[in-house]
């Protein structure tokens, strides 16, 4: 019952202490102080771990929505008897799609203006496991790839002033057996369809039938030069890369997207890890503000905290006083950091908008990035841990002010009354 009554009378202390109006207002300030540093620290520290995870699942959803998460490309060249040699790896449980390719580098011409890309000849039907063509279709169909028909990336076909039904030439070159340049073979084809996914991928790829593709690079009949897999976990990438190979007949590449984007992913990891450090850091300084202000509020009440000790306080009593009282500026700081950084990692992508709109400028070039926006996550773990961080420094902040506190000696005070 003495336990309970104490620790009541330590948070009416604690509470009349922080409101009273008569306590120095050099200490007030610094007491406010700390309790917006916590509150902006946290609050940044939200919204930019839901940035990070924002970029992180746009990586996911955009990207490798349209790149293979994994390539076996033949050392030699060509696969043969590559249909069956496919079927028998589609059943990994890994994978989801199993797709067969032909890749080649080639030159677009549309009248004066010339552009490079990287020419991939596949089958639509396999492929559109891949590439999931129809979530970033800008226009024209892809009911079927003809022959003479070429996809183009919305880059692309910016560059070449093309459009859907629009023709062009494309040049491939053709390599003797000992790998010399032997002569190009320069075919004429029809924009069938325009694919705007973001990024380099948009000013880089053209998709043509596979067939065809291999027709122009006179290429053995029933040959190709690799396959592409989709899983459905992407970062077991490597490890699947690994065992298909192990699957394969033949002399093979390993490629998984951690070696083509895997920069991206590391860049998020790395810039998330940062945040995180330097806004605890951010934090943990607010936080010893903490420490000024009690340091001289036990100054201040000096005389108060002697009187309550000769009148039987419990020097423990006394600890859990201005412990209560430096953890409120955490407290307080902390939950207004939280909820200011709930709305605006909810509202972060309208907030930016917004400025770009005014501002007339794109905070992320589409033609370097593969989005356009500002995208946010937010993760309820991420709040807890650093609702968790910034109260839990808050509260070591208090330890030794608080244990100044108690170690007030009463005749040596009210002596110099």
């Amino acid at each position: 019952m003495r336990e309970r009554l104490a620790e009541s009378l330590s948070w009416q202390l604690a509470r009349r202490y922080r409101h009273t109006r008569h306590s120095n207002a050099f200490i007030r300030f610094i007491s406010a102080s700390s309790t917006l540093g916590i509150g902006l620290g946290v609050a940044v520290m939200i919204l930019a771990l839901s940035v990070m995870n924002g970029f992180e699942q746009a990586l996911k959803d955009r990207l490798l929505a349209v790149i293979p998460h994994i390539e076996l490309h033949s050392v030699e060249g060509q696969l043969h008897d590559w249909p069956e040699s496919l079927a028998q790896m589609a059943e990994h449980p890994m994978v989801t799609a199993a797709a067969p390719y032909i890749k080649s580098n080639g030159i677009l011409r549309s009248g004066q203006l010339v552009k490079g890309a990287s020419v991939r000849g596949i089958v639509l039907s396999a492929e559109l496991g891949i590439t999931d063509f129809s979530r970033y279709l800008q226009a024209g169909q892809l009911d079927s790839l003809q022959p003479d028909a070429i996809i183009l990336g919305a880059g692309l076909a910016q560059a070449l002033a093309l459009d859907v039904g629009d023709q062009l030439q494309l040049m491939l070159p053709q390599f003797s057996p000992d790998g010399r340049l032997a002569r190009s073979q320069t075919v004429v084809l029809t924009v069938s369809a325009i694919i705007q996914v973001g990024g380099q991928i948009d000013y880089q790829q053209a998709w043509v039938a596979m067939p065809a593709l291999a027709d122009w690079l006179a290429m053995p009949a029933d040959t190709v030069q690799g396959f592409a897999f989709q899983l459905q976990d992407v970062f077991a990438a490597h490890q699947v890369a690994r065992e298909l190979g192990g699957m394969s007949l033949d002399y093979v590449y390993l490629q998984d997207w951690m070696r083509t984007q895997g920069h991206l992913y590391q860049d998020i990891q790395m810039v998330r890890s940062i945040i995180y450090l330097v806004l605890a850091l951010v934090i943990a300084v607010a936080c010893f503000n903490i420490v000024a202000t009690l340091v001289m509020a036990v100054r201040e009440k000096e005389s108060d905290i002697a009187i309550l000790l000769t009148m039987g306080l419990a020097p423990g009593a006394v600890i859990r006083t201005f412990m209560w009282l430096g953890w409120l500026n955490g407290l307080i700081g902390t939950s207004v950091g939280a909820l200011l950084g709930w709305l605006l990692s909810r509202h972060i992508e309208t907030v930016f908008y917004l400025l770009s709109q005014v501002s007339g400028k794109s905070f992320l070039d589409p033609s370097i990035y593969f989005i356009d926006f500002v995208p946010s996550l937010f993760l309820w773990r991420d709040l807890i841990w650093t609702v968790l961080i910034a109260l839990s420094l808050s509260l070591l902040a208090t330890l030794y002010p608080a244990w100044r506190a108690s170690k007030v000696m009463p005749a040596r005070v009210l002596g110099q009354k």
